[in-house]
């Protein structure tokens, strides 16, 4: 395993952000917050600073921030935020469009732990 890492779930499906906590914490790293939208992800980046960001990119778009809003805001804030995408749009063009994006990983969904794995040991060597 690689060395743990202190993540930040975006997502605002409820049950994602459990199944990914859990496959996370398994793994061995500790989710630091969860947010479901725009402004908790950033506030909790902010007094956080995680490692690593996970972020579901078809988030409803509350107050017009879908996950691509999301994704440049965070990299905005911080610009060696390490985002990894998570979504269920695995289209050449969606990967293409998130990592011009400042994504460093894309997962599809359904996630699998060991391309979740993957990216999390992508996103560390970032």
């Amino acid at each position: 395993m690689a060395d743990p890492q202190r993540i930040l779930i975006v997502d605002d499906n409820a049950a994602i952000r459990m199944i990914l906590t859990d496959m996370l914490e398994t793994m061995g790293h500790k989710v630091i917050g969860e947010a479901a939208d725009r402004d908790a992800a950033l506030k909790i980046y902010a007094e956080h600073k995680p490692d690593i960001v996970t972020l579901d990119l078809s988030l409803s778009a509350v107050g017009g921030a879908d996950g691509l809003a999301v994704l440049k805001a965070l990299r905005m804030a911080d610009a060696k935020a390490k985002v990894i995408v998570i979504s269920g749009n695995a289209q050449e063009k969606v990967r293409v469009m998130v990592e011009q994006a400042g994504a460093c990983c894309f997962v599809g969904k359904p996630i699998k732990e060991e391309d979740l794995n993957t990216a999390l040991a992508k996103a560390a060597q970032s």
